[in-house]
C-alpha cells in the first residue's frame, strides 16, 4: 500500500480518538464541578494550556469579548470555532477530509458512520450550549465515535490500514488520556509536595467509562489501589497508558522499520514500570505527565520518519 494512504490511515486514527477524548476531557472537567466544593473554582483555559496551545492568545483570538464568561469563551474555542484547530468542529471536519482521500479502503457502512458523525458534530456545534446540554451531547458524541470504531472493527480488513489506523487511535489515546490526568492534576491544585487527594480522580474514571471496571480492580488489588496506578500502568483498561503502549507496540509490529518504533514504545514503559506510581506527589506526577507527552511526541515522530525511510526506500526501488 502506498505510505501516502497509511499516513492518511493513521491520521484517520488520531482525529477519531481526539473527537472522542475532547469531549470526555470537557465532560471530565465539568464532573470535576460536582465533585468538587460549591466555593472551589475551576480554571477553564487550563483545558486549552493542557492541549498544548497558548490560552490568553487563543481566547483573545478566538473569543473576544462578547460579554461571555471565560467557561463559554473556552467552549467557543472548543466546540464552535471553526478557525480554531482545538474544536471539535476543526477535528471532526479534519477526520472527513481524511476519509475522503482513502474512501476505496473504507468500508461502505464506516464511511456512512464517519459522514453522519460529521453532520452531526457540525450541526449540533455551531452555537453554545447551555452546561446540562453540553454534556449530554459529549456523551452522545463520545457514543457516536465508538459507533465508528464498532463499525470498522467488524468490517474492515487485518491488513496494514487497519494496523495503522490501530496505531494513530491508541497513539492519541494514550496522550490524551495523560491530558485529562494532568487537568484533574492542575486545577485547583498547582504542583506541590503534598499527598493527592483521590476524590479527584473520579472525574476522570467518569470521563473514561472506567468507575465500575476500577472498582473490580481495586477488588482485586485491595481497596487502598491508586487510581494513579490504574489509569498508568493497568494493562487489562483500554484507556490505561499501559494498554495503548502495548497496543501500539502489536500494530507496529507489522509495519515497515518497526524496530525504532517499537525502542521508543519500549521507553515509554520503562516510564511507568515503577511500583510506586500511588505515592508520587502532586509535582512528581505533573513531572511523570510531561514526560509521558514528550515520549509521545516523539514516538508520533518515529512512526512518521519511518514512513519517510520507507517512502524513500520505495522511491530508490522504482528508479533503479
Amino acid at each position: 500500500m502506498l505510505l501516502k494512504s497509511l499516513d492518511h490511515v493513521f491520521w484517520l486514527g488520531r482525529y477519531l480518538e481526539r473527537l472522542d477524548d475532547t469531549a470526555r476531557l470537557i465532560n471530565a472537567t465539568s464532573q470535576l464541578l460536582i465533585d468538587s466544593h460549591k466555593d472551589s473554582q475551576v480554571s477553564w483555559p487550563l483545558l486549552i494550556e493542557v492541549l498544548g496551545e497558548d490560552s490568553r492568545q487563543l481566547l483573545s483570538t478566538e473569543a473576544p469579548d462578547q460579554g461571555f464568561t471565560t467557561e463559554q469563551q473556552v467552549m467557543q474555542v472548543l466546540l464552535t470555532s471553526a478557525d480554531s484547530a482545538l474544536s471539535l468542529r476543526s477535528v471532526s471536519s479534519a477526520l472527513k477530509r481524511n476519509a475522503r482521500t482513502i474512501r476505496p479502503l473504507l468500508p461502505r457502512d464506516m464511511w456512512e458512520e464517519l459522514n453522519t458523525l460529521d453532520l452531526f458534530i457540525q450541526a449540533e456545534c455551531e452555537t453554545l450550549p447551555s452546561r446540562q446540554q453540553r454534556y449530554r451531547l459529549m456523551t452522545e458524541i463520545t457514543r457516536r465515535c465508538q459507533m465508528v470504531v464498532g463499525v470498522l472493527d467488524g468490517t474492515m480488513l487485518r491488513s496494514d490500514a487497519f494496523d495503522a489506523f490501530n496505531l494513530g487511535r491508541h497513539l492519541e489515546r494514550a496522550d490524551m488520556t495523560t491530558r485529562i490526568m494532568d487537568v484533574m492534576v492542575l486545577q485547583q491544585l498547582q504542583p506541590t509536595d503534598i499527598k493527592r487527594p483521590r476524590f479527584r480522580w473520579l472525574s476522570v474514571l467518569n470521563a473514561l467509562g472506567g468507575v465500575e471496571s476500577y472498582q473490580y480492580y481495586q477488588a482485586q488489588h485491595g481497596g487502598d489501589a491508586d487510581a494513579v496506578d490504574y489509569l498508568l500502568g493497568y494493562a487489562d483498561f483500554p484507556r490505561s497508558i499501559r494498554y495503548c503502549l502495548n497496543r501500539v507496540a502489536a500494530s507496529a509490529k507489522a509495519m515497515p522499520h518497526s524496530t525504532a518504533i517499537l525502542q521508543q514504545v519500549w521507553l515509554l514503559q520503562d516510564l511507568i514500570q515503577t511500583e510506586q506510581l500511588g505515592e508520587l506527589s502532586t509535582a512528581q506526577l505533573h513531572q511523570l505527565i510531561d514526560q509521558i507527552q514528550s515520549g509521545l511526541i516523539l514516538l508520533h515522530q518515529v512512526i512518521l520518519a519511518a514512513g519517510s525511510v520507507e517512502l524513500a526506500h520505495n522511491l530508490d526501488q522504482l528508479t533503479a
